[in-house]
């Protein structure tokens, strides 16, 4: 079995090039290839990590689509944080039958983060595996990392946050029920509340695509807490599904965002408002007519998103 061993808060093109060296390296060694990651993330336990890019249903959606097998699952706590690199590989050899490690160069694990790329090279050479340590990818510049991801998404820098990940930003989340303001002026929404623990974008109005009974379809996104008509403090995700006319309620919606159109704006009535919206949907198509090739990544999926 060759693993790729890392926390992986959803995947983005620096970690395709540790998969594309998995599968390589197990068609080599004529075995097996799978993810080794910790859950919840080291950094919820450790500090410093508030919101994930992408929740477990997601990156199990997010497999599917990229064909990347089911991942080992090591529960993370402050104790098992301090355990020493060695013991972690010998239980995980003892775990599964390992011929090869795969990581990025980075990559650093157990007490005091000390399990490097020379003391996995030394292990690997004790114990006959194959290691192999890909150097990080950069994008401007700068390595492709999912901590710069996190900043393009709470920016609002959707564009920049697609080109790392290799696909849009996307949301999965059940439709509830809203105020139903909306459909009163020609734009009825799906409200969408993707949990706590969820990323989601700088408040503004977002170009997107919503997939649909079978079908992606253009949608003018509102992120925020619509101080038009002073709803108060809490933040909402409104989405106005474009030449769709079918019904969402309980539905899981699939929704990728492409750019960011504009901030929250304040109007001085519902008209102002509603001649707004119209200028943010046909910008909206157009965004739609122009990155949905982004969205190839999810049609190899082939599922119904809305079961």
């Amino acid at each position: 079995m060759i693993v790729c061993i890392g926390a992986f808060d959803g995947y983005h093109r620096g970690h395709f090039a540790l998969f594309d060296r998995a599968r390589s390296l197990s068609r080599e060694l004529n075995t097996d290839w799978t993810l080794v990651t910790f859950e919840p993330h080291p950094r919820f336990v450790l500090g410093g990590l508030k919101a994930r890019l992408f929740s477990q249903e997601e990156k199990s959606f997010l497999r599917s689509c990229l064909g990347v097998p089911e991942p080992i699952e090591i529960p993370f706590t402050r104790v098992f944080a301090d355990t020493e690199p060695q013991i972690f590989l010998d239980e995980l050899r003892k775990r599964v039958p390992l011929d090869g490690i795969v990581v990025g160069s980075d990559f650093r694990f157990g007490r005091g983060r000390t399990g490097d790329g020379a003391f996995l090279r030394r292990y690997g050479a004790k114990f006959g595996l194959k290691v192999e340590l890909v150097p990080q990818l950069e994008e401007g510049g700068s390595p492709v990392s999912s901590t710069r991801v996190r900043s393009c998404i709470e920016k609002g820098d959707l564009e920049q946050a697609s080109c790392l990940l290799g696909y849009p930003f996307f949301i999965r989340s059940r439709v509830v029920h809203g105020q139903q303001r909306g459909r009163t002026f020609g734009f009825p929404t799906a409200n969408l509340n993707p949990g706590e623990y969820k990323l989601i974008p700088a408040e503004g109005v977002y170009a997107g695509s919503a997939w649909a009974d079978g079908q992606w379809y253009a949608a003018a996104v509102s992120v925020g807490r619509n101080p038009t008509f002073g709803d108060g403090l809490d933040l909402r995700l409104e989405v106005h599904v474009l030449e769709f006319s079918g019904g969402l309620y309980g539905h899981k919606l699939l929704l990728a965002l492409f750019r960011r159109l504009r901030p929250m704006e304040r109007f001085a009535n519902a008209d102002a408002l509603a001649k707004q919206l119209q200028a943010d949907c046909a910008q909206a198509q157009e965004c739609f007519t122009i990155s949905s090739p982004l969205l190839e990544i999810f049609r190899q999926n082939g599922q119904d998103q809305r079961k």
